[in-house]
């Protein structure tokens, strides 16, 4: 039973380093972009802004904010979307043109 205890502790705590994103890119035909030069899941709205620049439009959501409904914020670049779950990169939509 230690034993389980230890491997779920375990996997839990490793889980963030060994998590990735991908990227999916919407257009006539939908695609995953693998090595995309866009902002990665969990990156800060800091790191985004130092690195991307000034977003063109920032959208917040609506409503109340709580633990189970954190405020979601989106910031659209020329070629990509970023959406954020409070202060961190949740996930991000490439533009396919």
């Amino acid at each position: 039973m230690k034993i389980k205890t230890l491997i779920l502790a375990t996997s839990i705590m490793l889980t963030p380093l060994m998590s990735h994103a991908d990227i999916l890119s919407v257009g006539h035909h939908a695609s995953v972009a693998k090595n995309a030069n866009t902002p990665k899941r969990g990156s800060t709205m800091k790191h985004v802004r130092l690195r991307y620049g000034k977003a063109k439009r920032i959208s917040r959501s609506k409503g109340k904010v709580t633990n189970k409904n954190p405020r979601i914020t989106r910031w659209e670049y020329g070629n990509f979307t970023v959406y954020f779950e409070k202060h961190r990169v949740l996930h991000t939509v490439v533009h396919h043109r």
